[in-house]
């Protein structure tokens, strides 16, 4: 293992293999991450990532979990079973939602798992760039801006405008007071209809956070007014409900929601998911 890291350390030209069954995405990523310095390879399914990684040369993966063939799971496994065979770093790029046993047998043979959606490239870009030793300083200006705005984390908040919309006044207070410790101007709107007047006296708000039950006026309806003033069409919508069902995202997003997170916040995934929708 050392001799390997030393000889990656040495490298000029890093080799990345990219096991994805959908061309475009795949494509993609490679655009993404190729640069002079990375050599991307292709596979389409299982059987083709495994004689690729036979010849040892890849310094780095980027996973897919749902192939023809065979699960990423399955291939971590056929993988982990041959003799003699060092797994490089693992990335697991996928649009399914793991449940925690899925995302626990994942980290035994991941790095990191990203899971797809908007503004997802950053973070793959990053990570790749973190285990193939690149010099972030030799990326094109828009690949390293895109890495430099994901690790000054707290900038991207100052002065912010925050619309929070929730009806439980002790929710209210809390999760502003946490917001405004980033540097965030918060707006507050305890139900629908004074979040859509202050929307009216405010329009330069950069994201709400929408509170999905609520009296009178709930959340999806109040996203799907907000929706329909051509202004706001673009404004990232963040859905905060006490149901995590996956109906319920899917009722969150239909609405118009951007995206959703589940309560009571996790507030580090919370800002998480803020960087991505105030990145732009």
């Amino acid at each position: 293992m050392f001799n390997k890291f030393e000889s990656l350390l040495g490298k000029e030209l890093k080799d990345l293999l990219v096991v994805e069954d959908d061309r475009n995405l795949r494509k993609a990523v490679v655009q993404l991450i190729g640069n002079g310095d990375v050599k991307v390879s292709e596979a389409s399914t299982g059987k083709e990532a495994i004689k690729e990684l036979e010849s040892g040369k890849y310094d780095c993966v980027v996973l897919d979990l749902g192939l023809p063939d065979m699960s990423g799971f399955e291939l971590l496994k056929k993988l982990e079973a041959k003799k003699d065979f060092i797994i490089p770093p693992v990335i697991i790029f996928t649009g399914k939602e793991l449940t925690k046993e899925e995302d626990q047998s994942l980290r035994k043979y991941s790095e990191s798992i990203i899971v797809k959606g908007v503004k997802s490239e950053e973070r793959l870009l990053d990570e790749t760039a973190l285990f193939l030793h690149r010099t972030v300083k030799k990326m094109p200006q828009k690949k390293k801006k895109m890495i430099l705005n994901l690790h000054d984390k707290d900038s991207l908040f100052k002065n912010k405008n925050i619309l929070l919309v929730d009806d439980d006044m002790r929710n209210l207070f809390a999760l502003s007071g946490i917001l405004k410790e980033k540097g965030i101007n918060v707006l507050e709107a305890e139900d629908g209809i004074k979040a859509l007047t202050l929307l009216k006296k405010e329009p330069d708000v950069n994201l709400v956070l929408m509170d999905i039950m609520m009296p009178g006026m709930d959340g999806y309806e109040t996203i799907k007014k907000i929706r329909a003033q051509k202004q706001f069409g673009k404004l990232p919508i963040i859905a905060l409900t006490a149901k995590a069902m996956k109906e319920d995202r899917k009722k969150c997003i239909a609405a118009g929601a951007s995206d959703y997170i589940p309560k009571p916040v996790d507030v580090e995934r919370l800002f998480s998911m803020m960087r991505v929708w105030l990145y732009q």
